[in-house]
C-alpha cells in the first residue's frame, strides 16, 4: 500500500478498484490473501507479479508517452499518469461490458455543422440529451468518472479496442457546459487527434491553449451546439445581462442558452460569470443524471467480469458502489 500510495494510488482508491468486493479490514491481517492481492495489483498496473512481490521494486503505472496533454499548467506529465492509466483501464472495461444492443462504431461527421443537422429533430435547440443519445447510438461511450487518482483531468478522448470513448474527470453538472465539453472531445476524435497510442487529455478547460488542435476542437463544438463558427456576439456587463441575452438567442436562433453561455466563457475565460448566468436561468444542474442514465442503459454491469466491475467502481453509474464511499 505504501508503494502504491507513493505513485498516486491512495488506500481508498486501491480498495475500490484493485481489491475484490468482499474485501474488508479483517482481510488485511490474512497473509494467505497476499498472492491474490499481488495478482490484482499486477493486472491493474500491467506489471509482472514478480515485480509487485518484490518490496524493493517501485510500482508505477505506464507512462503513456504518446498522450497529448492539452490545457495543462505543468508540463511534467508524471503526476497525471495514474489518472490517465485509470481512465484508459476504465474505458476498456466499459467497452468490454457494453450491452449487445450497442452498435458498431459509426463516427460522427468531421464537420460539426453536418453533425448538428443529423442530431437536430424538428429544428429545436440541441441539448446535452441529444448529444448523448446520438453518441451512444453511434457506439461511442461517454463516461463520467467519479473516482480517480489526483491530480486528475477534465476530459480525455481515447480509442480502446477500436472504439472511441469520451471520459469526463470533472464533476460539472451544468448541461450546457458538459455538452460543450463533450462536443469538444468529439472534435478531437473526428479530427484524428487521438489513436490507441495517443489519447488526448484536457487537464483544465479554464486554462487557455491556442494550439491548433484546441482551436479546431472548440470550433467543432461551436458548430455542433451553436451552428456557427463563432459565438453570437454577446456583450454583457454582468451575469444577469449574459443570462438574458443567452435566453433571447435560444428563442431567436434555436440554440441552447447554456451552450451559448459556456461557448462564450470558452472565448472570454470568464467562467465565474457564466456559472452565475446558468444558475439565473435554472440551467445549472442535471448533466450527471443524464450521464448516469445513459451509462446504465448501455453498460451491462451484471455480465461484467469481476475485474471489470472493480474498474467500473470509478464510474458513478455503478449501483453496487456505496454513495457515501470516498
Amino acid at each position: 500500500m505504501h508503494r502504491l500510495s507513493r505513485v498516486g494510488f491512495k488506500k481508498d482508491f486501491v480498495r475500490w478498484v484493485m481489491l475484490p468486493d468482499w474485501w474488508d479490514e479483517s482481510c488485511e491481517q490474512d497473509p494467505a490473501l497476499l498472492p491474490d492481492v499481488e495478482f490484482r495489483v499486477a493486472r491493474f498496473l500491467g506489471a509482472q507479479v514478480s515485480a509487485v512481490r518484490d518490496p524493493a521494486c517501485a510500482l508505477a503505472p505506464p507512462a503513456y508517452p504518446g498522450a497529448q496533454l492539452r490545457r495543462v499548467r505543468d508540463v511534467n506529465r508524471d503526476p497525471l499518469a495514474p489518472a490517465i492509466h485509470t481512465a484508459i483501464q476504465v474505458a476498456s472495461a466499459v467497452v468490454r461490458s457494453l450491452r449487445a444492443t450497442v452498435s458498431a462504431v459509426a463516427m460522427p461527421p468531421a464537420d460539426g455543422l453536418v453533425w448538428r443537422q443529423q442530431i437536430r429533430r424538428g429544428g429545436t435547440a440541441i441539448k446535452l440529451s441529444d448529444v448523448l443519445d446520438d453518441l451512444w447510438q453511434r457506439g461511442i461511450p461517454v463516461v463520467a468518472l467519479d473516482l480517480l487518482p489526483v491530480p486528475s483531468f477534465q476530459g480525455l478522448a481515447c480509442v480502446v479496442e477500436g472504439r472511441p470513448v469520451v471520459l469526463l474527470g470533472h464533476k460539472r453538472d451544468e448541461p450546457g457546459r458538459v455538452a460543450f465539453f463533450i462536443a469538444h472531445e468529439v472534435g478531437h476524435i473526428t479530427a484524428g487527434d487521438c489513436t490507441e497510442a495517443h489519447p488526448v487529455v484536457d487537464e483544465d478547460e479554464e486554462v487557455a491553449d491556442d494550439g491548433d488542435i484546441e482551436r479546431r476542437a472548440d470550433q467543432y463544438a461551436r458548430r455542433v451546439l451553436v451552428g456557427e463558427d463563432a459565438v453570437p456576439d454577446v456583450d454583457a456587463n454582468n451575469y444577469r445581462e449574459l443570462a438574458t441575452k443567452a435566453a433571447e438567442l435560444e428563442r431567436s436562433m434555436n440554440v441552447d442558452a447554456g451552450a451559448v453561455i459556456f461557448a462564450w466563457a470558452r472565448r472570454t475565460g470568464d467562467y465565474a460569470k457564466a456559472s452565475m448566468a446558468v444558475k439565473a436561468l435554472y440551467l445549472a444542474s442535471g448533466a450527471r443524471r443524464l450521464l448516469r442514465k445513459h451509462f446504465g442503459c448501455h453498460v451491462d454491469l451484471d455480465s461484467a467480469t469481476e475485474s471489470d466491475r472493480a474498474l467500473l467502481h470509478c464510474v458513478f453509474g455503478d449501483p453496487e458502489r456505496d454513495a457515501t464511499a470516498p
